[in-house]
């Protein structure tokens, strides 16, 4: 079997499976096109093609086209609805955009709004190489309809790229005040789509979307508004926190729950969905570690150390110790001092 009935055999057995699967000659030769282009095209650098969505809680950030350039390509006079970087990795380059004709050095970032014709200009004896990035950001929808899942601080992640994106398309181009250095992401992206290992799709999409924002807090430089990270709160980790900052203080669980806002009894099935272990018993397990500092560093009585982390007596302690250590926390002392003696 040819390479070209591979290629074809394989388009239609990987067709979706709906009303029809890709057999008429007409569709197969269009295939035909496509195979060669391929073939024809095969760049040693950063190239892609394919339409590469990610996706956040509140919009879709898509990459229609990325690929490293140098001036051996020359590019032709066009326009877009969709917003465009070049990034100049080594040289320089001259572009010509909205009538005018900007020259770029190593390091310059230029942003294009949409609709706005441009292209490169083609200079054989230039050796400048540049990065170019065509992509949209859309708000998630749902039936026609935004959706209502998305949390404020997403909402507002949105907002903040809007306003810049807005800034862009009002002044047509935008070229950065300052230079930008991301050759490692650039080198990243390459790695992960020549290596194909496991999760580099995802992996890819991630790095496309993380040379957006680096390039975008060029031009607004400015803290977020959003000062926390999205999500819900771990309340178990949380409790834990606290549990370490007060262990030799009286802990209960309605007191955890109050400060928490939640009920005593959600507080412990989340501590047992968490570690397996009740509230109570966990709360005394974190003191009994906390006593062995105690134990090791200082001559003090065993009913003392109890009292200081929080156990209601030296009882309460060995019986801690021997559940969970399997020795008392005398014999603990005594092994672990012997240790450092050592």
């Amino acid at each position: 079997m040819s390479e070209y009935d591979q290629f074809v055999n394989y388009f239609i057995e990987m067709s979706p499976k709906c009303d029809r699967i890709i057999t008429r000659k007409a569709e197969v030769n269009s295939r035909k096109g496509v195979f060669y282009l391929y073939k024809k095209y095969q760049p040693n650098h950063l190239y892609q093609n394919n339409i590469t969505m990610v996706s956040c809680p509140d919009f879709n950030f898509a990459v229609h086209y990325a690929e490293q350039m140098n001036q051996t390509i020359p590019e032709f006079l066009h326009r877009h609805d969709l917003y465009e970087i070049y990034y100049v990795t080594d040289g320089s380059m001259q572009c010509w955009c909205a009538g005018e004709s900007l020259h770029l050095y190593k390091g310059d970032l230029l942003f294009l709004g949409k609709n706005l014709d441009h292209h490169m200009i083609y200079n054989p004896s230039n050796q400048g190489e540049y990065f170019v990035l065509i992509f949209d950001v859309e708000p998630r929808t749902q039936g026609g309809l935004k959706t209502t899942y998305a949390t404020s601080d997403t909402s507002m992640e949105y907002c903040e790229l809007e306003g810049v994106l807005k800034r862009i398309d009002k002044e047509k181009y935008v070229l950065s005040p300052k230079k930008l250095f991301a050759d490692s992401l650039i080198t990243s992206l390459y790695e992960e789509q020549t290596n194909r290992q496991m999760g580099w799709n995802s992996v890819t999409g991630t790095l496309y979307y993380q040379f957006f924002v680096k390039a975008l807090r060029l031009l607004a430089p400015e803290p977020s508004r959003i000062q926390n990270l999205s999500g819900y709160m771990n309340v178990a980790l949380t409790a834990t926190k606290y549990i370490h900052a007060n262990y030799s203080d009286e802990i209960t669980l309605e007191e955890i729950a109050s400060l928490l806002n939640v009920t005593p009894r959600h507080i412990n099935r989340l501590f047992q969905d968490m570690f397996g272990t009740p509230f109570a018993r966990t709360v005394n397990i974190i003191r009994m570690h906390y006593s062995k500092q105690y134990l090791v560093s200082t001559d003090k009585s065993i009913e003392l150390i109890a009292d200081q982390v929080g156990l209601p007596s030296s009882k309460a302690l060995t019986k801690l110790f021997k559940d969970q250590e399997g020795i008392t926390p005398v014999e603990y002392r005594f092994q672990h001092r012997k240790n450092i003696q050592k």
